[in-house]
């Protein structure tokens, strides 16, 4: 299919679409903040419970679940809950035979952590902007998207295709929700995932997760701990140091951030090893624990384990050291590394098992998910990138990342959107504040309306393509 077949999709009467739709946007943005609040405020972190109850995240996972099913039916969508792992709603044809469009979002979070100058479950409304945990990552889209849907339904806008919203719990954690679903339900022909920044993320870096434990006991040390999930970078850590005049406390505070983005982050587990090495003495054992420490969480580019690399298409490799902690006298440590799409994670793993090696630490826990891609040349992509150009006036081409979503899990699955730009001054919050998996997460609410515009847009286009018979399953 060719490009100037895709410019021309759009509608004649498209002006008139907009303008109706900006002001039903107006009309519902009370309604779309409050259904946003009624998620945030569930603490839905993952647990790991009973793979065969009815609640197999735990209890908070399940609220969430329950909610979205609440909101979905509320408007009148074909809903189902997927055994506690998933829910989904549908909108478009009734014909189960037509092409099914899937939307990924997911409902829990990482945990709240600390540092937070607004409650990180109420949901605040401030400068034009929500505040609260997920209101970036993935509560807000996962509205942005409902919303989007919603429009549609009242406007009868999508007869040719079935376009499911598919929500999951345990994106932060695992993904063992995805999993389930794609074990027990078809795939969607072709899906994209609302989980990261506008236009279209046609790739995402190889995931390697390692957790190391140290052969040594550390007696000296009563505490050593720092992080709560190994995607997450530590903003604080803490040492208790047992010495002949009693017990003594370290502690360094950093700057929190996502483990794939660390521009603006400070790696406190890096912070306290430069810090403890100036104190601990000459006692080999604890210099070469402190100097692994070091290495691991200094600069978050894994340069000092030398495992540093980049390609042209996905950039650099990062390395982050999320959890420390001691178990029975001997130290944990958890790093989350992405790396590029051109890039073998087995070559990663040679040098870090020698690096391991030699500094006393043996792996105990090891996952490699490696890079996948699809051609931003692809009319599935180019089509979501048609789209998002119309609504913005921007000429941004698809791109690569770091970032970690169900993408990699999904058959013919990229990213697209809603992460857009933001100005955090005008909410005046702490350097390392506002961003997804920090403190006071924020976004703005015209982003979130923005979203709505783009996706109703992206789904007009794609149902106005198979309706017009340029397309089949092989080839969306």
């Amino acid at each position: 299919m060719g490009k100037g077949i895709l410019i021309h999709l759009q509608d004649v009467n498209e002006s008139k679409k907009s303008s109706k739709l900006d002001i039903w946007l107006d009309e519902e943005r009370e309604n779309l903040l409050c259904d946003i609040t009624s998620l945030v405020k569930i603490e839905s972190v993952a647990q790991e419970e009973d793979p065969t109850s009815d609640e197999p995240f735990g209890s908070e996972c399940k609220k969430a679940l329950d909610q979205f099913l609440y909101i979905s039916r509320r408007d009148k969508m074909e809903s189902y809950n997927h055994d506690g792992y998933c829910a989904s709603a549908i909108i478009g044809s009734s014909n189960k035979t037509k092409p099914e469009i899937g939307i990924w979002n997911h409902l829990d979070v990482v945990p709240v952590g600390s540092g937070w100058t607004y409650p990180p479950l109420k949901c605040t409304i401030k400068d034009g902007y929500v505040i609260g945990r997920g209101v970036q990552d993935n509560k807000g889209p996962a509205m942005a998207v409902h919303y989007a849907m919603k429009y549609c339904l009242q406007q009868d806008l999508i007869k040719n295709i079935r376009v499911r919203q598919i929500l999951g719990c345990q994106e932060e954690s695992g993904m063992r929700d995805v999993k389930h679903y794609l074990e027990n339900e078809k795939a969607p022909n072709y899906s994209f995932v609302a989980d990261c920044g506008f236009p279209v993320c046609c790739g995402e870096k190889g995931h390697y997760n390692v957790t190391f434990k140290s052969r040594n006991y550390f007696s000296r040390f009563k505490e050593l701990s720092a992080g709560t999930a190994a995607n997450m970078i530590p903003d604080e850590a803490t040492a208790v140091l047992v010495t002949e005049q009693g017990e003594k406390t370290y502690q360094c505070r950093g700057i929190g951030g996502h483990a794939a983005f660390p521009p603006g982050s400070k790696n406190a587990i890096g912070m306290l090893a430069a810090k403890l090495k100036k104190v601990i003495g000459r006692d080999k054992n604890y210099l070469d624990l402190l100097e692994f420490l070091y290495r691991t969480a200094s600069d978050g580019y894994g340069r000092k384990l030398g495992i540093a690399c980049e390609d042209e298409l996905s950039g650099k490799l990062t390395c982050n050291a999320g959890i420390l902690k001691l178990e029975q006298g001997k130290t944990i440590l958890s790093l989350d590394i992405r790396y590029p799409i051109t890039v073998s994670g087995a070559s990663i793993k040679k040098q870090l098992y020698s690096e391991a090696d030699k500094s006393g630490f043996d792996i105990i826990k090891e996952e490699d998910d490696p890079p996948y891609y699809m051609n931003e040349k692809s009319p599935f992509v180019q089509t979501l990138m048609s789209a998002w150009k119309e609504e913005t006036g921007q000429n941004d081409e698809p791109f690569v990342m770091g970032g970690g979503t169900y993408a990699r899990k999904i058959p013919n699955a990229i990213g697209f959107g809603p992460g857009q730009d933001r100005d955090f001054s005008v909410l005046g919050l702490s350097e390392g504040h506002g961003n997804c998996h920090s403190a006071d997460e924020a976004e703005s609410v015209d982003n979130i309306q923005k979203a709505v515009k783009i996706y109703v847009n992206a789904l007009v286009k794609l149902d106005q393509w198979v309706g017009k018979g340029m397309v089949n399953n092989e080839n969306i």
